[in-house]
């Protein structure tokens, strides 16, 4: 891959906010145990800052992603895989504010025991709080999920609220990559009986975002 390199002086404010995030995100991210890891996690994100890009959040353009993630987890003997796909779309109704659906799709199968899946969809709303043309931008995203949990061949349902925020890192005028911290609660009736009325869920989450369309809201041509 080969990247061109262009000074932006004035998007400094964006990137030390960016960098602030990414501390922070690297306390949650125990995954990087080696020096080695974590030195090429903050080089990528070095070269990724000083890309000459321009954010699409125009309105009347659309955004589609979301994020892909497998682990594989061992205690002792015991073994469990997890497998979760999370898509989304949405369309930018005004400039920097656009709504949509997220989609959920998720699996944890033990070893010698019933796989428990998840699916759920979730209208949500993102803002952008800087304008358009920033390489590193601050979103925010709420979003109310329902749907339905299984384990063996029983179901119930479920339903969800979420917001997370974070950078998007513009790539290109139409890729990015976003960091983000989230919190989650989650009730319905297929967690009933545990001992609470919902469950709640704080985490870090990594995603990329394709952005399209043309839109209406940027500079006029005099």
């Amino acid at each position: 891959m080969i990247f061109s390199f262009v000074p932006h002086n004035k998007k400094l404010p964006s990137r030390f906010a960016f960098y602030s995030f990414i501390l922070l995100f690297c306390t949650k991210f125990d995954n990087l145990k080696s020096h080695k890891m974590k030195r090429a996690f903050f080089a990528i994100t070095l070269i990724i800052t000083v890309l000459s890009t321009s954010a699409q959040i125009n309105q009347g353009q659309w955004m589609v992603g979301g994020n892909v993630n497998f682990s594989s987890q061992k205690q002792g003997s015991a073994k469990e895989t997890h497998i979760n796909f999370t898509p989304d779309a949405g369309y930018f109704f005004i400039n920097n504010l656009a709504g949509g659906l997220h989609m959920n799709i998720s699996s944890d199968k033990p070893d010698g025991g019933d796989a428990t899946t998840f699916f759920t969809v979730a209208p949500f709303v993102r803002y952008y709080f800087l304008p358009a043309g920033q390489q590193v931008n601050i979103f925010a995203d709420g979003s109310y999920g329902f749907g339905s949990g299984k384990v063996g061949g029983n179901s119930a349902s479920i339903n969800y609220y979420e917001i997370m925020a974070g950078p998007a890192v513009f790539l290109s005028p139409h890729t990015a990559l976003e960091f983000s911290l989230f919190y989650k609660s989650l009730g319905g009736k297929f967690y009933e009986g545990g001992g609470s009325d919902r469950w709640n869920a704080f985490g870090v989450n990594i995603g990329f975002q394709i952005h399209l369309g043309e839109g209406s809201g940027g500079a006029k041509k005099k």
